[in-house]
């Protein structure tokens, strides 16, 4: 592969930032490939890169039961994200954040925090196969095909209590109470100054149960990610991609309620424009700012998602 060519993949590694580790509360928020993290040239090299990120985001959604009124999530992640490849066709990721949430709720005049917590959230770990590899040298072009699997685990606190001993809502908790695992498929295109990724996958979502009886269910959800990237000087690189969700509602049930009800304002669709830029500081260390603008939210009852953003760096350890 030429060294144009990897300098291409090097902008790649940055894509990761937004789409991957992320420690998801909403039923809606993180859109995109849960591994585009793979796609970095330290995976794709057999060595092992590192990355710290941080990333804010807002959703505002219903107060279940409550009509008039607005919960109103902020979140910061600070997330440490970890790629090898040990074989050729082979990548595995970890991704180990730190959070931290608060909850306000709006109306009636009224401004109330409901929450604010800080800690780990739930750890993710991921593999990328590739059963399918064409590589045109003349051309200096690359195609790729391969499979993704992983999980969400639940390390993450999600019992944590407000101050009249209830339970915080969901949303507002660290980590999710569930596992998380996902499938997918990945396609990778690069030709020269020029490189591509698209791809779609499911994450299903399992049941969490709390200290009070009460139960909770993230809705299961369909990701794909369609990125273009460019090297348009030597180290530097941009990007600009469409990440897509869709959800389905959240369900939940009270204690001794046998079957699971569906949770209001939850759920639903949203597009988001992905740009970002990258600059290669030193030898091994990439910097980039992304964001994730939504410009298409079918969502359902009264949500909304407004733009987040991700700093960071990475640095290829071998």
């Amino acid at each position: 592969m030429s060294a144009v060519s990897r300098r291409v993949l090097h902008g790649i590694l940055a894509a990761a930032s937004l789409a991957f580790g992320r420690a998801e509360a909403c039923s809606v928020c993180g859109c995109g490939d849960p591994l585009l993290a793979t796609n970095d040239p330290a995976a794709i090299n057999g060595r092992l890169r590192f990355q710290l990120d941080t990333e804010y985001l807002r959703m505002d959604a219903g107060t279940d039961g409550r009509p008039g009124y607005t919960d109103k999530l902020t979140q910061w992640s600070y997330r440490l994200n970890a790629v090898y490849r040990p074989l050729d066709n082979l990548s595995v990721t970890t991704t180990v954040p730190l959070a931290y949430k608060t909850i306000h709720t709006v109306g009636g005049g009224t401004d109330v925090a409901d929450s604010g917590l800080t800690g780990l959230g739930d750890v993710e770990l991921g593999a990328r196969y590739a059963f399918f590899t064409k590589v045109s040298f003349a051309a200096r072009r690359v195609q790729e095909l391969a499979v993704s699997v992983g999980s969400s685990f639940p390390t993450g606190e999600y019992n944590a209590k407000a101050a009249d001993g209830t339970l915080i809502d969901p949303h507002g908790q660290l980590g999710t109470g569930a596992y998380g695992p996902f499938a997918g498929l990945h396609y990778r295109f690069e030709q020269g100054e020029f490189s591509a990724f698209a791809s779609v996958s499911y994450r299903l979502r399992t049941v969490a149960t709390y200290f009070d009886g009460s139960r909770y269910k993230f809705g299961d959800a369909f990701l794909w990610s369609v990125h273009g990237q460019y090297l348009v000087a030597k180290g530097l690189s941009i990007d600009l991609g469409i990440d897509g969700r869709y959800a389905r509602v959240d369900t939940a049930a009270d204690a001794g309620v046998a079957g699971l009800s569906t949770v209001e304002s939850t759920g639903g669709t949203v597009l988001s424009a992905a740009p970002g830029v990258y600059l290669n500081a030193v030898s091994s260390v990439w910097l980039f700012v992304r964001a994730q603008v939504p410009f298409y939210q079918g969502l359902f009852g009264q949500q909304q998602v407004y733009p987040s953003f991700t700093t960071g760096l990475q640095f290829q350890a071998f």
